[in-house]
């Protein structure tokens, strides 16, 4: 991640979660979505997909002791239905069956296509949050 990143990582956030957030809250506000992305940017965790070394898309992990936190994956919705994210979260299971912890995220209720990717990949859902899914995979 580099600072010349942040707009097209801003625009990314929007355009793949305007109509989720929308969905599943019944509204989107520009300020608050701008602050949950700034709280991302800062942490400085963002990882950027490429594809053809050009961004395709970010995601954000977060390693615990006790298991590996997918905290974030979005792809830009050109380069969704080709495989990446599924090759990432692949990647992303074998880095945490290496060190013999489970991987855990969550997803929102809205986001049905993400929960039967999870679901096809093997996650099962441990936990419920009022707009959230929580699942794991071992």
């Amino acid at each position: 991640m580099r600072d010349s990143d942040y707009q097209w990582l801003l625009e990314l956030h929007h355009t793949v979660y305007h109509d989720l957030i929308t969905k599943e809250f019944g509204y989107w506000d520009n300020d608050e979505e701008l602050g949950l992305f700034k709280k991302a940017w800062e942490s400085k965790k963002i990882e950027i997909i490429l594809q053809h070394d050009m961004p395709a898309g970010m995601f954000i992990v977060d390693e615990h002791a006790d298991h590996i936190w997918l905290d974030e994956i979005q792809l830009d919705h050109h380069c969704q239905n080709q495989g990446i994210g599924t090759t990432v979260i692949r990647q992303l299971i074998a880095r945490a069956r290496a060190r013999y912890l489970p991987l855990r995220l969550r997803v929102l209720h809205a986001n049905q296509s993400a929960y039967r990717l999870y679901q096809k990949l093997g996650f099962l859902r441990i936990g419920e949050a009022k707009h959230h899914h929580v699942m794991e995979i071992k």
